[in-house]
């Protein structure tokens, strides 16, 4: 069954495992372990190395096919947040602490903290830059893969894909973290989120954190038709279900890790064939995960999931269309009257003409005004630089 869920999953790298065992939560087991509340976990783990070993040799010997750097919060202004100018020495020395542990490494990257223009106050290219610079220590430092994870906006995660694509061409995973209807914090949707990923890209896509299993699996489930149509498998990283506060203050999860693998099948029947565990999990969740993956991996079928016709979708960070490309009509020029133009355009989509760089330029900063999804036409060179900077997925199609 492995070899056919390649041949499904064309955009997966074929020597990795499918399906394929993710790690559990790192900081769950680092609090369990002495880590106190508050902490900068990066340094923590730092001055604490062999507990976060033993962590992760657990996670191996239970079945886990990959572990993640601790690396989450290491980028440059989170770590300056906490007092630390040396992301590059402090990523090079955590990423050590797991490369080789297991059979593949991936390396984990968190958002920023940072908000990007137009709605906050920071460049998309110097947040694509946070991501390349740590991303290229990573890369040096030999992680198999990146996992950029709890995205909370479609914008960051296709500025840390960019900057990783910058120095590396290493897979990558990503994972986003959404609310019970599917949206993350930002407003994008799933949907929005995969093909527009998947135009940079990514290898696999998911969700994590914020659901337990059962949360998780209906919003993945409606995702499986777009990603065996690009190629590209799903990821659950679902919680141990849902917190609960004891009055000491600490917390407790509602899932046992018999509880948990319970939603193993659900998951690989439904076209998620990548599995892990977020916060609350442990290694006696992998161990159970394991034993039930290992129990349903050979009886797959994917066959009665219809693919959706994701070439022809052009996307928003929140909304989808299929525009008709038949009846176009005339395109609305990128220039100094566009945005009055393109806000009353009718129909469920804006074609937009956009003949050099000046013109690519003008829609790049009016686009995030506009609620519906582009059709483009026009110059390759404009048109490229149009796609880096649009929060969706763009339709192109020949003047």
């Amino acid at each position: 069954m492995s070899d056919t869920l390649h041949e499904l999953y064309p955009k997966f790298p074929k020597n990795f495992p499918l399906p394929m065992l993710l790690d559990a939560s790192t900081g769950t087991s680092l609090m369990r372990d002495g880590m106190p509340a508050g902490s900068c976990t990066e340094k923590w783990v730092l001055d604490h190395p062999d507990v976060l070993k033993s962590i992760q040799t657990s996670y191996e010997e239970n079945g886990s096919d990959a572990l993640y750097t601790p690396t989450f919060g290491a980028n440059r202004p989170t770590l300056a947040r906490e007092g630390f100018d040396n992301p590059d020495e402090m990523n090079r020395e955590l990423a050590s602490l797991s490369v080789g542990k297991a059979k593949f490494t991936g390396g984990d990257m968190s958002p920023t903290g940072l908000f990007i223009e137009p709605f906050g106050d920071t460049p998309f290219d110097e947040v694509v830059a946070v991501y390349r610079e740590q991303a290229k220590v990573l890369d040096e430092a030999g992680v198999d893969f990146f996992i950029p994870e709890t995205n909370i906006s479609l914008q960051e995660a296709r500025a840390a894909v960019i900057g990783i694509r910058e120095v590396s061409d290493k897979p990558i995973f990503v994972t986003m973290t959404v609310d019970n209807d599917g949206m993350t914090l930002s407003g994008d949707s799933l949907v929005s989120c995969l093909l527009s990923l998947a135009e940079l890209g990514i290898n696999a896509f998911g969700t994590n954190c914020s659901q337990g299993p059962d949360g998780m699996l209906p919003l993945l489930q409606g995702l499986a038709p777009y990603s065996l149509a690009l190629g590209i498998p799903l990821i659950a990283k679902p919680n141990a279900g849902m917190p609960h506060e004891e009055p000491d203050g600490s917390r407790h999860f509602d899932l046992t890790a018999d509880d948990f693998a319970k939603y193993v099948p659900g998951f690989l029947e439904s076209g998620i064939p990548i599995i892990g565990g977020c916060c609350g999990t442990d290694a006696e969740f992998i161990k159970k995960m394991r034993e039930s993956m290992d129990a349903h991996a050979g009886k797959l079928d994917y066959s009665g999931i219809e693919k959706a016709d994701t070439d022809s979708m052009a996307c928003t960070n929140r909304e989808t269309v299929i525009p008709d490309i038949e009846s176009l009509g005339d395109p609305i020029p990128a220039d100094e009257n566009f945005f009055d133009e393109a806000s009353m355009a009718s129909g469920d989509f804006v074609y937009v003409s956009l003949p050099d760089e000046i013109a690519a330029d003008t829609f790049i900063e009016n686009a995030p005004m506009l609620p519906l999804p582009c059709v483009v036409t026009g110059d390759p060179t404009a048109i490229a630089k149009a796609k880096r900077y649009y929060n969706g997925k763009l339709l192109v199609v020949e003047e």
